[in-house]
């Protein structure tokens, strides 16, 4: 089941649910385990956005568009924190027990990561992301709400969903 994972991550992000923390604490770190990625690995359990951003500016991932005298603001840190993300490739984030997170930064969160993979061409390197929760609970249906569709596009918010994340029942 690993091989099979390993093959989809290549392509989609992953949200692994199910079984205990420990458990997929262990599936994860198998993934990892001879991967060739470049491995950011959040803090387990975060709450808040500015736990996240914390952990963000305290680990350099993020890539400001110019100097400032002082420290940057929230704001200012996400804008960057999500051009980060739009320039990396072959990294690969892991965000764990991300249960606890406000449920708007969660999906919203998801959602940048999300769409830098949209807008990726298939042969482009991408950053690739590992998201693991206790259930589920309709974050599937909830990103389908936030992500935004080109004008052209065929396929509706929840298949541009599906195709950019993988639902791993563990």
């Amino acid at each position: 089941m690993i091989n099979q994972v390993k093959k989809i991550l290549n392509k989609k992000h992953l949200l692994i649910c199910g079984k205990s923390e420990s458990a997929r604490f262990d599936f994860i770190n198998k993934i990892v385990a001879d991967s060739n990625f470049e491995v950011v690995r959040f803090p387990e359990k975060m709450r808040t956005l500015y736990e996240y951003l914390d952990y963000v500016e305290k680990n350099g991932l993020y890539k400001a568009w110019y100097q400032k005298k002082g420290s940057f603001n929230t704001n200012q840190i996400l804008d960057f924190h999500e051009e980060w993300i739009n320039d990396s490739y072959n990294t690969l984030v892991i965000m764990e027990e991300f249960d606890s997170m406000e449920e708007i930064w969660k999906t919203e969160l998801i959602r940048i990561y999300l769409t830098e993979l949209e807008d990726r061409k298939k042969s482009e390197p991408k950053i690739h992301l590992i998201v693991s929760l206790l259930e589920e609970n309709g974050l599937m249906d909830k990103l389908a709400e936030v992500v935004s569709i080109k004008e052209n596009e065929r396929r509706n918010n929840i298949q541009v969903v599906q195709q950019n994340l993988e639902l791993i029942e563990i």
